[in-house]
């Protein structure tokens, strides 16, 4: 049961050298210069995807992707998102135990293969989502589900499980007919969803091509081609959406103040609980020492970190939550910059001033981070070496536990419940980037599920959550602002927590 790591976002060197290119350059219209509306969108991605497999995405690039080529059953309102919508399911219904959920489907949803989406597939997607190693969170509670006819499912909990039906928005549907009839590789890269867009093609580390499915239950989509460009620069990044070489993207903090001023773009921010932070292995000496990795959070000054990273778009923050999240509390300890606190737990721990820790490996849109991360690290006796590796290289370090200590961004966002992906044995080598473990966290985490009053569900988050400040199992730093620019002339939807866009409702 494992959930997909959402939110890489790039925290990369600031524009220093090429603002005198951005003021002369000219900016991006909204029209093919005949008068005609553009049918075409270019969106820029910081890197390229590795599989497009609906239940295996790791990266935001991949979970973005995914989101326009496959639908879910129910989907969460952009403005507000405790109110749940009809897709693939067009009603539901939960049986007064709250153990089954009976949910019936629309009889107008095709696959782009022109198949059409039954309870068969839905089944097959749950399936899909139980066995895979990065979002089988999705589908934890699941117990068993019975197909009712081709359009009705029932789908049975092992216990009252609060946060399932949420959930199940984040559920694709993929078609069982078309994962039989092609191999692995074939069904994760050329893509078969229910969704509004359908995949086209892909240049490995250039660009990705999508089409508006014109046989959408929904109606066409109005951008009827979207190009995605992998631009891992934020200078080159910056400067493609004020040339209008790119419509839309998510954007670096550092290039927020050189764009404000162009008229030919807007800037849209989100909210988010994603965190900026540092993973200590603790299947390693001395990152098991709890007093070594207490003194690691105090050691880190996260003001600067804010100011330097996010160029002030973000907030400091030791804690795993974002404060209002279900579980966290003020009176939770909050690390703060010490370095004589520091100095004195690592004199506890056993370890000398001069000690070298090794390397540091990161991937590049971290590297700015990990440069104040070993500055701080530096100050109260520890050497590190930075190493920097392409993303999915990284990404494979991480799996197979070869690292010391890193820094890098996480998003776990929805339920509380999904944090549990950071912190239990089941998400080792996936979004337990501490390969952490202990007994008693995870037994609260099992409780939580069970429990449906939100406040006796939130005093045991906050429960749960101190032990893992006192064990300081990460040093969380910060949580960013997320910032997009469009294209001026483009119509954007309300963006909702975590900045997730669906192209299906942008228009010119």
């Amino acid at each position: 049961m494992k959930k997909k790591l959402m939110k890489g976002l790039a925290l990369m060197l600031s524009l220093t050298l090429v603002m005198g290119l951005f003021a002369s350059c000219g900016g991006g219209g909204g029209d093919n210069g005949g008068g005609e509306a553009k049918t075409d969108l270019t969106v820029a991605i910081d890197s390229d995807y590795a599989t497009l497999h609906p239940a295996d995405t790791m990266s935001a690039a991949e979970a973005r992707m995914t989101a326009q080529i496959y639908d879910p059953l129910i989907f969460r309102n952009y403005e507000d998102q405790t109110k749940l919508e009809s897709r693939v399911a067009e009603k539901w219904e939960v049986s007064e135990d709250g153990k089954c959920y009976t949910f019936y489907l629309r009889d107008d949803v095709t696959f782009h293969n022109g198949d059409p989406v039954t309870a068969e597939d839905v089944g097959f997607s749950l399936d899909l989502f139980k066995k895979s190693q990065y979002q089988g969170a999705v589908v934890d509670g699941l117990d068993h589900y019975d197909i009712v006819d081709a359009h009705t499912i029932k789908i049975y909990t092992t216990h009252v499980y609060a946060p399932f039906l949420t959930s199940m928005s984040d559920l694709y549907i993929a078609s069982k007919k078309y994962y039989e009839s092609v191999d692995e590789n074939t069904f994760a890269q050329e893509p078969i969803g229910c969704g509004p867009y359908k995949f086209v093609s892909h240049d490995i580390g250039d660009k990705a091509v999508f089409e508006a499915y014109d046989g959408y239950y929904q109606g066409e989509a109005p951008i009827k081609k979207v190009t995605w460009k992998v631009i891992s620069d934020v200078a080159s990044m910056g400067m493609a959406i004020q040339t209008g070489e790119v419509d839309f993207a998510e954007i670096d903090a550092s290039v927020k103040s050189t764009l404000e001023g162009v008229d030919s773009v807007r800037l849209l921010d989100a909210d988010q609980t994603t965190f900026g932070f540092v993973a200590m292995n603790t299947e390693k000496e001395p990152y098991n020492n709890v007093k070594f990795r207490q003194a690691i959070n105090y050691a880190i000054d996260r003001e600067s970190i804010v100011a330097s990273v996010c160029e002030g778009l973000g907030e400091p923050n030791s804690n795993l939550l974002t404060p209002g999240r279900m579980g966290y509390s003020e009176e939770q300890i909050q690390y703060t910059y010490d370095v004589e606190k520091a100095k004195a737990l690592l004199k506890e721990a056993g370890v000398k001033e001069g000690t070298d820790l090794g390397k540091m490996y990161v991937a590049e849109q971290y590297k700015l981070l990990a440069q104040m991360v070993q500055a701080n690290l530096e100050a109260v006796g520890l050497k590190v070496q930075i190493e920097i590796l392409e993303f999915n290289a990284y990404l494979d370090k991480l799996r197979q536990g070869d690292f010391g200590i890193t820094a890098l961004q996480m998003g776990l966002e929805g339920d509380t419940q999904m944090l549990s992906m950071a912190l239990t044995k089941d998400y080792i080598g996936m979004a337990n980037n501490a390969r952490y473990s202990n007994k008693e966290i995870e037994d609260m985490f099992k409780e939580a599920t069970t429990i449906i009053d939100d406040k006796d569900r939130e005093a045991l988050y906050v429960k749960l959550f101190t032990k893992v400040q006192e064990e300081a199992v990460y040093a969380i730093l910060y949580n960013p602002g997320m910032l997009y620019a469009a294209n001026a002339n483009l119509n954007v939807h309300t963006l909702p927590l975590e900045g997730e866009y669906f192209f299906y409702d942008f228009s010119w």
